[in-house]
Order: structure tokens, then sequence, then C-alpha cells
């Protein structure tokens, strides 16, 4: 039991029980997501720090819109370099087998998007942070 409690405690002191006053400055990070010129709705974005440590996520809206947070606690997102992934998962009924229906799952986005390592994209949020960030991405 002892053990454990020392392992907790170096998990905490290496960032990962961060919690209240405790957590760092946070900056607004918002803006639009569009496919085509289009809004790109229902969309997941997530920021994930280069230097590892923290991370922020979020969700368009019908038009688009996004704010992303790092934590739950606290708006917005840890000033820093970040790259992005912005994804979207669809449901599609599938074929029916034997009284059940299949669900198929696709991209509603190109999947290259979908990875840090092949979007192409990133951020570099300031001390002030932003709140007219632009994501356009194309389908071909």
């Amino acid at each position: 039991m002892k053990n454990l409690a020392i392992l907790l405690a170096l998990f905490c002191a290496i960032g990962g029980c961060k919690s209240g006053p405790d957590l760092p400055k946070t900056v607004p990070a918002e803006g639009l997501v569009t496919i085509d010129n289009q809004p790109a709705k229902g969309a997941t974005i997530l920021f994930i720090g280069e230097t590892g440590v923290y991370n922020a996520h979020g969700q368009t809206d019908d038009n688009g819109k996004f704010k992303v947070n790092s934590f739950e606690e606290k708006p917005g997102a840890v000033p820093g370099k970040y790259k992005v992934e912005i994804s979207k998962t669809v449901m599609s009924q599938g074929a029916e087998k034997e009284g059940e229906t299949s669900v198929n799952l696709q991209y509603g986005l190109p999947q290259k998007y979908a990875s840090f390592m092949t979007s192409g994209l990133s951020i570099d949020l300031g001390d002030q942070g932003d709140t007219n960030i632009k994501f356009e991405l194309k389908s071909k």
C-alpha cells in the first residue's frame, strides 16, 4: 500500500493530477473549420502539444465554429505550439443479417486530417491566445 502511495505521488508530480488553482495559464483558442468552403459540422478537433505536456480538444458546431479546452475545469488552451488533428466519424446503417442490423463507421472528413502526422495542420498559441483560428480543409 505504501508503494502505491509513492507511485501515485510520483505520477502526480510529473503532471498527471493537476487540478484547481494549480492548473497552468490558459488562453482563448477558438475559430472555424471548413471543408471545401463549407462548415465542417460535428468535427472533433485535437491540439497535440509539441512538448507532449498539454493537449486541448473541442468540437465544431453546425457553423463549423469551435473552442478548445485543455482542462474541464478551466476554459482555453495552454499557450504553446500544437500539431492539429481534425476528424469526424459518420455512422450509417448497414445490412440486416439474422434480425440484427450492422453499423458502418466511415470518415466524415478526408482521412489525412485525422492524424497530426499527415494533416499538415499546426497552431502556435501565444500568451494572448487566438479567437480567429481558421482551418480550411480540402476534400481533394
